[in-house]
């Protein structure tokens, strides 16, 4: 990310991982689009892509898909690490996960895209926190708990790239 002048670095965070399977990842495309367009918009932050180390090349194919900005720390954090990291972050995009209830337990912001899951029995912090953000799409088949997608994958895929950078863009408070 290019330095904005009077503008601080900011720190971002993406999780794109999600263990459960499939059905709870938000597509890496839509990931990197939102990192592009939250880097264009603010001007200075870099952005931290978080996971274990099989969630490597998915990490690694967002940070070249978003053109620049995004770290690959894949594999490389050990649990207090990454926690460090989520703290130092002013918000992080992620999946339902285990990171985004870490985050949300730091008092890190979260922006989280939920498909095959629910926000009111898996989302992260106290039900009602505005401090978080998170994103369904109305698929009438969400939530369905399942760990692959039977059918479109319209519960994920209809959550827009744009309706995430606007809400990245709330919690770090430029919306």
């Amino acid at each position: 990310a290019e330095a904005a002048p009077g503008k601080p670095l900011i720190l971002l965070g993406l999780n794109p991982g999600a263990e459960y399977g499939p059905a709870k990842r938000w597509p890496a495309e839509s990931f990197a689009a939102v990192a592009r367009e939250v880097s264009r918009k603010h001007g200075n932050c870099a952005w931290l892509a978080f996971g274990s180390a099989s969630d490597w090349q998915l990490c690694g194919d967002i940070a070249r898909l978003a053109g620049g900005g995004v770290v690959n720390l894949a594999g490389k954090t050990s649990l207090r690490q990454l926690m460090a990291l989520l703290k130092l972050c002013r918000v992080l995009l992620t999946n339902d996960s285990g990171p985004m209830h870490v985050a949300a337990a730091l008092g890190t912001r979260v922006v989280v895209s939920f498909g095959s899951t629910a926000p009111v029995l898996t989302g992260p912090g106290l039900p009602g926190d505005a401090r978080h953000q998170l994103l369904q799409a109305a698929a009438p088949c969400s939530p369905c708990f399942r760990r692959v997608c039977p059918v479109d994958f319209r519960c994920m895929t209809g959550i827009s790239p744009d309706r995430v950078v606007d809400a990245v863009l709330r919690a770090i408070g430029l919306g």
